[in-house]
């Protein structure tokens, strides 16, 4: 355990947050000694490695003076380490981040990072919660998309699902499947999903008919759009706060949408709830991203999904395209839906052949 509470796990996720790094490749050493060039040898009170990346960092707080800074600043150079970084449990005086700023040293506020990590919402999938620096943050719409049987429904299921193990209440609101259709394919998987749904703290819902239906009553004029969105939006939100619901998945998005850019930026930003994580599915028609081309430019993240064969079978991959106010990785990383769930692989070499003469096992988008 160090300073103050900060634990290994905690200050790797810091570390990858700050640096946008997986938390799997960082080494933490605590109270490491180092010798310098001039022979002297110093004792660090954090040296923290990654792919031929090494830093020097030390904590600081209201006793953290100018001349501790210098001296840690000529001990991590005369070592040969140029990566340097405080990790700060208070406030830091201006002069000492002008300094900092004039040595190279980056400051990291650790209470600050600590907070954003309680607060972000986790898929429960680590290789992807690593390249999210956390997690998503709650309050914003994000769409994960791709095609036909790449896995979207079961991303968006585990991300439920790993919510309701740690007390957060999920929404489930399906557009385009019967409930019990989809709850007879998700009991498949080992993700605790129907367990959680019948604990209630998963809710699933269907609403096609009842869109269909408020769809045909409108008109072409813009202000029954409008009042459309609105209604829905309304109805949505009146549920998602009557339950206490704090993630909630549209799968898809699609029939809720009316192809207009005013209006699908209307629906995504109405579905924005402070301390609630919205996830939208959407299949691929007009653009790379999206069905209708015009939803990736307003929900707040994307995370795109795609499948190809290999000798092994099918291929999964995943990567995060777009992810506002989140230091995130764009590399794409490789999985399987197995029985227990979302597992991460190594790349293999692939086929190359059109993924759609693939069955898709159980029938999950």
């Amino acid at each position: 355990m160090y300073k103050k509470g900060l634990d290994a796990n905690t200050l790797s996720k810091i570390i990858s947050s700050k640096y946008s790094i997986d938390t799997k490749s960082i080494s933490i050493f605590q109270n490491k000694n180092i010798m310098g060039q001039s022979g002297m040898e110093y004792r660090f009170e954090f040296i923290i490695e990654w792919d031929g990346v090494m830093i020097a960092a030390m904590s600081s707080d209201e006793n953290t003076t100018a001349n501790d800074i210098m001296i840690f600043n000529s001990q991590a150079l005369d070592a040969g380490i140029t990566k340097k970084a405080i990790l700060s449990y208070t406030e830091i005086g201006d002069y000492i981040k002008k300094m900092c700023n004039v040595y190279g040293i980056d400051i990291i506020d650790v209470k600050q990072e600590v907070n954003t990590l309680v607060q972000r919402a986790k898929f429960g999938i680590t290789t992807l919660d690593a390249k999210l620096s956390g997690g998503l943050r709650p309050g914003y719409v994000y769409m994960i998309c791709g095609i036909t049987g790449a896995g979207k429904t079961t991303i968006a299921s585990t991300f439920l699902s790993y919510g309701a193990s740690i007390g957060e209440k999920g929404l489930m609101i399906l557009t385009d499947t019967f409930p019990d259709q989809f709850l007879d394919n998700i009991r498949t998987m080992n993700i605790g999903f129907k367990e959680y749904y019948d604990k209630k703290m998963i809710e699933v819902m269907e609403i096609s008919d009842s869109i269909r239906s408020m769809k045909s009553d409108i008109s072409s004029g813009r202000e029954d759009f409008r009042k459309f969105i609105t209604k829905v939006v309304t109805e949505l939100k009146k549920i998602i706060i009557s339950k206490n619901i704090k993630r909630v998945a549209i799968d898809p998005i699609t029939l809720l949408l009316i192809p207009d850019d005013d209006y699908i930026n209307l629906m995504l930003n109405s579905l924005a709830l402070s301390g609630v994580t919205v996830i939208v599915t959407s299949g691929l028609r007009n653009s790379e991203l999206s069905m209708f081309g015009i939803e990736e430019y307003y929900a707040t993240g994307i995370i795109k999904l795609n499948y190809t064969s290999s000798n092994e079978g099918i291929l999964r991959s995943m990567n995060i395209v777009k992810m506002r106010g989140t230091v995130f990785d764009s590399n794409p990383f490789y999985f399987q839906i197995t029985s227990d769930g979302i597992k991460t692989v190594q790349h293999v070499n692939t086929v190359d052949r059109d993924a759609s003469d693939d069955n898709i096992f159980r029938n999950i988008r």
